[in-house]
């Protein structure tokens, strides 16, 4: 059964007292039969104040009456999902919360939040590879009916008319808002934040006194602002809020916050957190020695002379409480790329990571492999999936297989997905991107430093397109 809840619309309540009259109930008798209170059954039919009810009680009603709820309700309003319009962030909650630990401290906080603050917005803030991500996404997986959207690295959908769409939608299906139906909203929905704020206003007339509306919003460093009116907010979120309503944000500890609020809001820094942090994260190395890694790092630490326990302190120090950074380096300790190497010599930090990769990559080699730099660029800037061929097409370069030598040395840094037959690649994690993105980086390969975008051409910029879905 659903935990879904639904208003039933003037002519739905209509149909179902034309049904049960023709049955034979009355109402006391049809609520009784159904198992479900009298003054339920008046919500639904408009007796007694209209109220959103359990889904399940209007299938307990159906089943007493002897037919489909469909027979009664509008079978577009019954059969549709929130999960049609978030589903394409199945995959990336899954990957995140994957080998997921701890955090309790962070969602207690969120807790304590609503707990003292009748709506408001909570954001999380950190550093890349801190796990803001993972928190969004383990905080939908486990709460079904809270409303989510994830700004993704890479995604031409993060923009506001996007989020505003989704959202809408997901408000319009989960809470059963029987004036409009969400493949079909009107063309200011996604324009600015009114039509959000009047959905969400409608919602709040309708909670009980002790349900709450989440809606969750990973990533605001990776929305794209330029088609945002200027002074609105990230993604025209609302500068009020109404009763009952929270957003829970995240966000890079740096970015530039076009957000102004007069409506309850507490920041959370992990930084303010690091004790907690480092628990955390030796709690996911001690993950690793229960997967296929277990006999290979335990190999490393015996040649080491370490034991377990000071490998998890020394390698949890090294992180820098970086998640993306254990990600990374504990496959790599596994597979023997650190073999010779002591432990006190690893890389201090993610960014220290990359640049040993880098090395160890033969990047800095005399002379400079500067086609490999300026693939690897490429990957680094572009806003979406990218094909070998579109890549060889751009570096003049004929042979596709010396392309895809290159994405294989980089493979474990990219996102693999197969459109139109074609297997596009993309940076996998942001803080990447920004290390391929340094000057520095560029100009000690003699690469001048160009606007990507800028400079493809029309047709390349055609073949790009392709990989944005239909809406």
């Amino acid at each position: 059964m659903s935990d879904k809840r639904l208003g039933l619309t003037e002519e739905e309540r209509q149909k179902l007292k034309e049904l049960y009259k023709e049955k034979g109930f009355t109402q006391e008798e049809l609520a009784e039969k159904a198992g479900i209170s009298l003054d339920t059954l008046k919500q639904m039919l408009g007796t007694r104040k209209p109220d959103l009810v359990d889904k399940f009680q209007i299938e307990k009603v159906a089943e007493a009456l002897g037919c489909d709820p469909t027979e009664f309700m509008n079978p577009q309003r019954w059969n549709i999902d929130k999960s049609k319009y978030t589903g394409r962030f199945q995959g990336l909650i899954e990957e995140k919360i994957r080998n997921f630990v701890g955090r309790e401290f962070v969602f207690n906080a969120f807790a304590k939040f609503i707990e003292t603050h009748d709506r408001g917005y909570f954001t999380v803030v950190g550093d890349p590879g801190e796990g803001k991500s993972t928190v969004a996404a383990k905080y939908v997986n486990d709460h079904s009916s809270c409303l989510y959207y994830f700004n993704i690295y890479n995604d031409s959908k993060s923009r506001a008319d996007k989020f505003l769409k989704s959202i809408c939608q997901q408000l319009i299906c989960e809470y059963g808002l029987e004036d409009y139906q969400p493949d079909s909203l009107p063309q200011e929905a996604t324009e600015d934040s009114n039509f959000l704020k009047d959905l969400l206003q409608q919602v709040s007339d309708k909670l009980k006194p002790d349900e709450k509306v989440v809606i969750v919003v990973d990533a605001l460093d990776e929305v794209n602002l330029s088609d945002q009116q200027n002074g609105s907010n990230i993604l025209y979120l609302p500068r009020y809020l109404p009763k009952g309503v929270y957003f829970l944000l995240t966000r890079r500890r740096e970015l530039e916050t076009r957000l102004l609020f007069e409506t309850p809001q507490e920041i959370f820094d992990f930084k303010d957190y690091t004790v907690y942090s480092r628990e955390d994260i030796k709690n996911y190395i001690y993950l690793f020695f229960e997967d296929e890694f277990k006999n290979s790092l335990n190999g490393w630490i015996v040649n080491q002379n370490l034991n377990k326990k000071e490998f998890v302190e020394t390698l949890a120090e090294k992180s820098e409480n970086n998640f993306m950074y254990l990600r990374y380096v504990l496959p790599e300790i596994a597979k023997g790329y650190y073999q010779n190497l002591q432990i006190e010599n690893l890389p201090q930090g993610l960014t220290s990571y990359y640049e040993d990769h880098w090395r160890r990559m033969g990047m800095q080699d005399k002379p400079l492999p500067k086609l490999k730099i300026k693939i690897v660029y490429i990957l680094g800037v572009l806003r979406k999936p990218v094909s070998r061929q579109l890549i060889a097409k751009f570096v003049s370069v004929k042979d596709e297989i010396i392309v895809q030598e290159v994405l294989n040395e980089w493979s474990q840094f990219l996102h693999f997905s197969q459109i139109q037959g074609q297997t596009r690649y993309k940076v996998y994690h942001a803080s990447f991107a920004d290390f391929l993105s340094r000057k520095e980086i560029i100009e000690a390969a003699g690469i001048e430093i160009i606007d990507i975008h800028g400079s493809i051409t029309n047709a390349l910029l055609e073949d790009l397109d392709t990989t944005e879905d239909e809406d």
